[in-house]
């Protein structure tokens, strides 16, 4: 059997124990007692303290099993792995296989038997420990009974002491939830009535909307109208700008062409001039019969003659350059004059599709202009000052319309408060009204339990602990049995001889021979020595308990000697063969 966990409660304390912690080789248990009574009391409903509730979970065979035992409802019910009562209690027998006695001998192991027994190590007195069949009595129904009896009162005190002092404390706080409750709904109706205005007051705003896109529609004509109007004014500012360019590009190209024909006319002069000069020249050496350099001719009847001023090569050059250049500009004007020409067409083209789409069929003037932007701007003043006191109105309700979600909010958040407070407060008072029921119904049971006091409860302790201790050692009157123990005796000796040499390393050993000798480097010697006597009670213990339940585990009692304790523990704690083992301070 693996113990995992004991939780034990009582009317002074909770005990919690959990046996996976301890992993060292000797371990302490700080309350064995309660331990102990605590496995009795869910295993076999045996106790010599006084239990209310006990929960175990211990390991058998690789199946974990849960034993709760809890007095209730005046009885104490049993619950085994989901099973109750009778059905619990033979599941419990099927899976310990052992009554009682055979459980206190294999896992709650008394020194004081061991020590008796080293003493005087008989048969009769090892068949009397074995025993293991139970003393039945009539007295025991009975006494379950009173303990039961003495149990349900001692809860039902309790519980009336605990609901007393529920409703003490809590029936103040009724009223609190009262004025709470009227706050709050206060809270609520002006709140709902403030959601309710503000919804009005946002129902206005669809039509008010669709107003001011109206509105804004009609503004956006008048501003189109007006953007339109600025921009035609502005392509005629640019056309009358561009119009005077153009007619200074026309004067400056006429310039350039009569300059041109001017140059020209001079430079053909001084062509013809040189060319003359050049003949004049060639004719001087002529004579008749001699042929002409040019023509060939031989006869010369009208040979040129130079006038004036020679002129030079170089000097038709220059006045060639100045042609050339005045050409050349001639020509930048004439090009200039037609690139600016259809700019200025583009610009008329413009004017004319703007005045289209403004549907204007009057000639461009300053007074059209004028007369067009003071309608607009008359009527712009006009629509701004009505869509200013409208826009304002939208703007306050846009703010009410999203403040409106908060305020919803609010709404709900209160609506949810009262729900919350209210549902409290009917909680409270359903508790409060159970818990004066349940009073009243303990008050029927027990009239008296107004007037009890401290003394009659330790009083009715002492009457259930006194009851349960009697029935707890009418449980252990055994019957000896007859049969033959000194096999037994013998593989006892054996195991503990064994633990005994591999903790000693060989050097004590036990001998049984009428009396108990304990060998030691080859003399014998009676057990007397306390801390000898001590760790021979802990290893016959522990091999009895071993034998009989074939399981590691051994409570040992407090009857050990306090004088070889720390030599035993110092003794054993080095040892791998008591893992299991377990020693109570």
């Amino acid at each position: 059997m693996n113990l995992l966990q004991l939780t034990i409660e009582t009317f002074d304390k909770n005990v919690e124990t959990d046996f996976t912690s301890f992993k060292n080789h000797i371990n302490y248990i700080e309350d064995h007692n309660t331990v102990v009574n605590g496995l009795t009391f869910a295993f076999f409903g045996l106790t010599e303290i006084i239990i209310k509730r006990v929960y175990l979970t211990f390991e058998l065979n690789n199946i974990i099993h849960t034993i709760e035992r809890v007095y209730q409802s005046g009885r104490c019910i049993l619950r085994c792995d989901d099973l109750e009562n009778e059905e619990a209690r033979h599941h419990i027998h099927n899976i310990l296989n052992m009554n009682y006695n055979q459980f206190l001998h294999q896992f709650i192991m008394p020194a004081s038997f061991i020590e008796t027994w080293i003493q005087s190590p008989t048969e009769a007195l090892m068949r009397s420990f074995l025993s293991t069949k139970s003393v039945t009595t009539s007295d025991t129904k009975m006494i379950e009974e009173q303990i039961n009896d003495t149990m349900a009162f001692l809860n039902s005190y309790e519980d009336y002491k605990s609901a007393c002092a529920y409703i003490t404390k809590n029936k103040p706080y009724l009223s609190l939830y009262s004025n709470h409750l009227d706050q709050l709904e206060k809270s609520l109706e002006d709140k709902k009535k403030k959601v309710l205005r503000e919804i009005e007051l946002v129902t206005e705003l669809d039509d008010m909307e669709k107003k001011a896109a109206i509105r804004k529609q009609q503004q956006q004509t008048i501003d189109k109208r007006r953007e339109g109007l600025n921009a035609l004014s502005l392509l005629y500012d640019e056309y009358l700008i561009s119009q005077d360019h153009l007619f200074d590009l026309e004067a400056s190209y006429t310039r350039a062409v009569y300059l041109y024909g001017s140059e020209n006319d001079d430079y053909m002069r001084m062509y013809h001039h040189y060319m003359n000069s050049i003949a004049g020249i060639l004719a001087k050496d002529l004579k008749e019969g001699t042929p002409c350099p040019v023509c060939g001719s031989l006869h010369h009847p009208k040979p040129c003659l130079i006038e004036g001023r020679e002129i030079s090569q170089e000097l038709l050059f220059k006045k060639e350059a100045i042609l050339e250049k005045t050409r050349t500009d001639l020509e930048k004007k004439r090009l200039e004059k037609a690139t600016y020409m259809v700019r200025h067409q583009r610009l008329i083209e413009k004017i004319i599709e703007k005045k289209k789409e403004l549907d204007i069929t009057e000639d461009i003037s300053k007074e059209m202009f004028i007369r067009e932007l003071s309608v607009l701007n008359t009527d712009y003043l006009s629509h701004y000052k009505e869509d200013k006191k409208l826009l304002d109105e939208i703007g306050y309700l846009h703010k009410l319309e999203k403040h409106l979600p908060a305020l919803k909010q609010d709404y709900h958040e209160i609506l949810m408060a009262i729900e919350e407070v209210k549902e409290e407060y009917l909680t409270l008072q359903k508790k409060i009204k159970h818990a004066e029921k349940f009073c009243d119904e303990i008050i029927q049971k027990y009239s008296f339990i107004m007037y009890v006091d401290e003394n009659i409860i330790e009083n009715k302790k002492k009457e259930c602990l006194n009851n349960q201790k009697i029935l707890t050692l009418l449980h252990k009157q055994t019957i000896p049995l007859e049969e033959d123990v000194t096999s037994f005796i013998t593989q006892l000796m054996n195991t503990a001889n064994r633990l005994l040499k591999q903790i000693t390393h060989d050097r004590l050993q036990l001998i049984l021979d009428n009396k108990l000798y304990l060998q030691e480097e080859d003399h014998l010697s009676l057990v007397k020595d306390s801390t000898m006597l001590g760790l021979c009670i802990i290893v016959l213990g522990y091999s009895l308990s071993s034998m009989i339940s074939h399981q590691d585990i051994l409570f040992i009692d407090h009857s050990l000697q306090e004088d070889y304790h720390e030599t035993l523990i110092n003794t054993l704690s080095i040892s791998p063969y008591f893992s299991s083992l377990y020693i109570t301070k």
